[in-house]
């Protein structure tokens, strides 16, 4: 299998990081499975060696609680690395872009630059970021969204990102994260809405759909023409307009003249995406991102822990997502 010879120095290395996706697979002859066993093995290489250097810090659960409610078990987690996270960054600091850190640089891909988070939620926990900055409450591209797609199916987990502060954001350059399978571990509410695909015809999934124990929060899932978006001859620009469709399908669903007003969390998965409006950040003194609406809930101390242990998942949920009281007739429930 041809390596991307992304850490290594030299002419070759430097030549093939500025391959854009396309040019690289026509120069190299990639196809798209070879091209995400190759992100898939640059990351867990990077990961490895940059745990070493100590650029990363160690993925390390220190609790862990289940709380069964309305049939999905939620998890509570206490991650080590959280409580070293910086509250805010430096305004005259931006960490996502070159010069980088030792270990920090996983790749380079198109415009983008794949790099891995310093204090990870998960093991192999990445970031997708423009070189040129991009406000995070920009829209998505095309490109952006796919190469996301190409990441995610390269480590068979999901993206999530946080479009503002108040959906959890950290940053205001824009950036997407992406996770391993190893994720799913404890992502109960993805897992579930994919159980209820396997059941279901593709002209259901060609329909909306909410989450019945979320119904009373601003949500909308669509699932991906898993057909045509798996197909052997479903080539870049065909992946890019599938995945941007959906997208688009999802912004109009919410209903917002202009996307820089809409706090929200966006989710993907091989599958499906899914948008969560958002009104607040924080619960009882506990901020929470994307994460939590995959049915994992992460605390940085102790006791935020027991905050959330005495806490019913489902109403810290509604608490933080915009209300929606509208009787819809085109969306299923799952």
């Amino acid at each position: 299998m041809k390596q991307l010879q992304i850490c290594q120095k030299g002419l070759f290395g430097v030549i093939a990081i500025g391959f854009s996706y396309g040019i690289y697979r026509i120069f190299r002859g990639l196809t798209k499975g070879e091209f995400r066993e190759n992100i898939k093995q640059q990351i867990v290489k990077c990961y490895n060696e940059s745990i070493n250097k100590g650029f990363v810090e160690p993925f390390d659960i220190l609790q862990t609680f289940s709380k069964n409610e309305q049939g999905i078990e939620f998890h509570i987690k206490l991650v080590k690395s959280l409580a070293k996270k910086p509250v805010g960054y430096q305004q005259n600091i931006n960490p996502l872009i070159e010069p980088f850190e030792e270990g920090q640089l996983v790749l380079k891909l198109q415009k983008y630059n794949l790099l891995l988070n310093k204090y990870p939620v998960n093991p192999y926990h990445t970031l997708l970021v423009p070189e040129q900055f991009i406000h995070q409450t920009e829209k998505f591209s095309k490109e952006y969204l796919s190469l996301t797609y190409d990441v995610l199916c390269a480590v068979e987990g999901f993206a999530f990102f946080n479009s503002h502060s108040e959906a959890g954001a950290s940053l205001d350059h824009k950036h997407v994260q992406i996770v391993s399978k190893l994720a799913y571990q404890s992502a109960n509410i993805l897992n579930h809405i994919r159980e209820w695909q396997f059941e279901r015809s593709l002209k259901e999934l060609n329909k909306f759909i909410r989450l019945r124990y979320l119904k009373k929060i601003k949500h909308f899932i669509l699932f991906f023409n898993q057909d045509q978006l798996q197909s052997k001859n479903c080539d870049e620009l065909q992946q890019q307009n599938l995945i941007y469709e959906t997208y688009e399908r999802l912004l109009n669903k919410c209903q917002v003249d202009n996307i820089q007003d809409l706090k929200h969390n966006l989710i993907m998965t091989q599958e499906f995406m899914m948008i969560v409006v958002r009104k607040k950040a924080n619960y009882n003194g506990v901020s929470f991102n994307a994460v939590c609406f995959t049915g994992s809930l992460l605390a940085k101390n102790e006791q935020e822990c027991e905050k959330l242990k005495q806490a019913r998942i489902i109403e810290i949920l509604e608490y933080l997502a915009e209300v929606d009281e509208y009787v819809y007739q085109d969306i299923d429930e799952c």
